[in-house]
């Protein structure tokens, strides 16, 4: 399956008007048009590529002692990394200060292009995914494992999702970072919905009565975060299977489908729960959970 990781950094053909709002402009139009310069972008895509540094498995300087922060970040390093890769911008500390009166404006935009090229990134991945494995004709529990498998690649592919759970845990303490991450769950969101309105549309699935595709969505994402988590972790478990290209979030997202997908019975989870688990059972030392 296709891998987007190649095409960030760079979302050259998206409108970052609403998302690079911290510009040094008092005219609407003219932060809107700042906001899609070349040379805007060359210093956005530049943080992004320190980030890449920074953040990529098996990057960074092994003797660093200390984790990682936004200090990676500061202007003379943007800068630097800007002049390297795109030379022919001239990109200069007096144009970097026309654009960003400070340099948290700057972060603040950072934040917000960064989780704006993951969702991006994501967005694509979804809608190549969807449409290779429904034309292909392929059964649903396959699909499902496909899916699940690739999306956890990507959590080790994308710099971006490690630069996510590190602004996660500095949101509370900046109005700026809350409101990116926000901005950011709020289009996955959607772009989750067009996946599943496409599978559901393919299969002909419908949820059990009382629930909602909002609840199954978060769901699916705060599970498919968690693996995340732990896949960053490096914890030694067998979380993904190369091979048979599968996952444990593969085998969560059907268990989830299984319970919360109408089977035809019209019963509601908390009937269906109660139809399966009726009585205790005397165990016989043949089943359990292990």
């Amino acid at each position: 399956m296709p891998s987007p990781e190649s095409d960030v950094p760079g979302i050259e053909d998206e409108d970052l008007s609403a998302t690079v709002t911290k510009l040094n402009r008092i005219k609407a139009k003219n932060r809107a048009r700042l906001a899609n310069s070349e040379l805007t972008r060359a210093f956005l895509n530049s943080g992004l590529a320190l980030t890449e540094d920074v953040f990529s498995l098996g990057g960074g300087d092994p003797a660093e002692s200390v984790p990682p922060t936004l200090a990676y970040l500061s202007r003379p390093r943007v800068l630097s990394r800007a002049r390297e890769d795109y030379p022919e911008l001239v990109p200069t500390e007096a144009k970097f200060r026309d654009r960003w009166a400070g340099h948290q404006d700057f972060l603040e935009d950072f934040i917000a292009y960064a989780l704006f090229a993951r969702h991006a990134s994501m967005r694509r991945a979804l809608a190549e995914w969807s449409t290779e494995l429904l034309s292909a004709g392929t059964d649903f529990a396959t699909a499902v494992h496909r899916v699940a498998y690739e999306g956890a690649k990507l959590v080790l592919e994308l710099p971006a999702y490690r630069l996510q759970l590190l602004t996660i845990a500095s949101a509370a303490a900046d109005p700026g970072v809350s409101r990116s991450i926000k901005q950011m769950y709020s289009s996955l969101t959607a772009s989750w919905f067009e996946l599943y309105e496409q599978i559901a549309g393919s299969f002909d699935l419908a949820l059990r009565p009382g629930v909602s595709a909002w609840q199954l969505n978060v769901i699916l994402q705060s599970v498919s975060e968690g693996l995340g988590v732990r896949l960053l972790a490096g914890v030694d478990e067998p979380l993904l299977d190369h091979e048979r290209r599968e996952s444990v979030l593969g085998t969560a997202a059907l268990a989830l489908f299984v319970s919360l997908l109408d089977n035809g019975d019209g019963l509601t989870l908390e009937q269906a729960a109660n139809r399966q688990f009726s009585h205790p059972k005397k165990s016989s030392g043949k089943r359990g959970i292990r």
